[in-house]
């Protein structure tokens, strides 16, 4: 009989890289929602976003991309205390540091036809967003109803071959349901919550829940207030977890936090507030086991059926 591994702790989704462009580390900021000691003590995975401005940016985003990555790759390797690089499904079996999976958050960086992929691939880049809420080259984001362009579905194909995540947050309704039939490999939504308890454009709707789970995929419920509804808080964190749990089922379900890309919902001040999310999911009759499933255990499931095997 194998031995059982400990349940991991993994985010799928933290803005936190930004804070390179003005902070000189990710060393230990108090005034981020998170940083390298905070996911020491609260983590094992934190997917690490490096988001490019696809407006602000137009025409420049592969440099911004570049120098945000060189930030951030130079920063993880001058600090002792920071998370080790997750390149390989064996290290998520029992990692002995936390680890950092490196996300692209729309994939206009990409430049045309994917060109700069392999390149970004080798420098440890394991998930990519095919776009941010706006339409580019290779997907519709949603703010509009473009579909997936020939690129895109280039992209996804790309993606699956190589070990990388794909990442259906942001994505306009007609590009999710494209990127449904297109994925022949589980994909993800790093960030949402349910449409069914407050509609809004970046929320999915039970039918998309329903495709993630039957696609093999995860959730990752959002902290997001503008998500969330009325009730802006970390009982209504908890009520959109418990929704898609009882709509995709207890295997689709994770954590998307969004740290450090938006403003918090009362009650949460940043990564150290999880324990307090677990808390209220216990409190409210979630049982344990499909808590840690939520927490980490079914995002494990996924990385290490998509992350590229380590060669000798």
């Amino acid at each position: 009989m194998s031995k059982k591994t400990r349940p991991l702790r993994i985010d799928c989704h933290a803005d936190t890289p930004l804070w390179l462009l003005k902070q000189p580390s990710l060393a230990e900021l108090p005034q981020a929602h998170s940083d390298y000691r905070r996911i020491a003590g609260y983590l094992d995975v934190a997917v690490l976003a490096l988001w490019t401005d696809e407006a602000e940016y137009a025409g420049r985003e592969a440099g911004h991309f570049r120098r945000l990555l060189q930030l951030l790759l130079d920063d993880i390797a001058a600090v002792p205390a920071a998370p080790r690089l997750l390149l390989y499904r064996e290290q998520l079996l029992e990692p002995s540091c936390p680890l950092a999976l490196l996300a692209m958050e729309g994939a206009s960086p990409l430049g045309a036809r994917c060109e700069h992929l392999s390149a970004y691939i080798e420098r440890g880049l394991r998930m990519i967003g095919l776009t941010w809420n706006g339409d580019n080259s290779y997907a519709g984001g949603c703010a509009g109803d473009i579909g997936i362009s020939a690129d895109g579905l280039e992209l996804i194909e790309l993606c699956e071959q190589s070990g990388v995540v794909v990442d259906g947050a942001h994505l306009s309704r007609r590009s999710f349901w494209e990127l449904t039939r297109a994925a022949k490999k589980p994909f993800i939504v790093s960030h949402t919550c349910c449409d069914a308890l407050h509609p809004y454009r970046r929320n999915l709707d039970d039918e998309q829940l329903k495709a993630v789970a039957e696609a093999g995929g995860v959730v990752g419920v959002t902290f997001v207030p503008d998500f969330l509804g009325l009730s802006r808080d970390i009982a209504a964190v908890g009520a959109h977890i418990r929704h898609a749990l009882r709509i995709a089922g207890t295997e689709a379900v994770a954590i998307g936090s969004d740290f450090d890309g938006t403003q918090l919902p009362d009650g949460m001040e940043g990564l150290q507030s999880l324990p307090l999310l677990y808390d209220a999911l216990c409190a409210a009759g979630v049982d344990e086991a499909v808590i840690e499933k939520v927490a980490g255990e079914n995002m494990r499931r996924v990385l290490t059926d998509l992350l590229p095997r380590q060669t000798a």
